[in-house]
């Protein structure tokens, strides 16, 4: 009798944190996209929150490139020296309404591809 082995797919999906944060940025984003610049003011810490680990091996790299992005103008500082603005909180600023909802819209077709894999699964 011989036993043949069993060959297995896994299938790593993104985390379930990922899911449920990225749910609720996007119910902002989403709500008045011309408000994009506001709204990713007011939801930045999710962009430090939410890390590229809890992703899955496919769009752990997509949310890599949006963080890169969202953070590209580095901390602002006063003639002091002292912090007035993180680095995402700087970006933002200097971003374009056009800029705002190009990146609002990453941000939501990552998520429907997070959604995508709990669905899916």
């Amino acid at each position: 009798m011989s036993i043949k082995p069993s060959t297995y797919i896994i299938v790593i999906k993104s985390n379930i944190f990922v899911y449920t944060e990225l749910s609720k940025l996007v119910a902002s984003l989403s709500s008045n996209i011309l408000l994009s610049k506001q709204y990713l003011r007011s939801q930045a810490a999710y962009f430090n929150i939410i890390t590229s680990k809890h992703f899955s091996d496919t769009l752990s790299p997509e949310w890599e490139s949006i963080t890169i992005q969202i953070k590209a103008k580095g901390p602002k500082f006063d003639k002091d020296g002292k912090l007035t603005a993180n680095a995402i909180i700087n970006t933002i600023d200097q971003m374009t309404s056009e800029e705002c909802i190009s990146l609002a819209m990453r941000v939501m077709s990552l998520y429907e591809k997070v959604r995508s894999e709990f669905e899916n699964a």
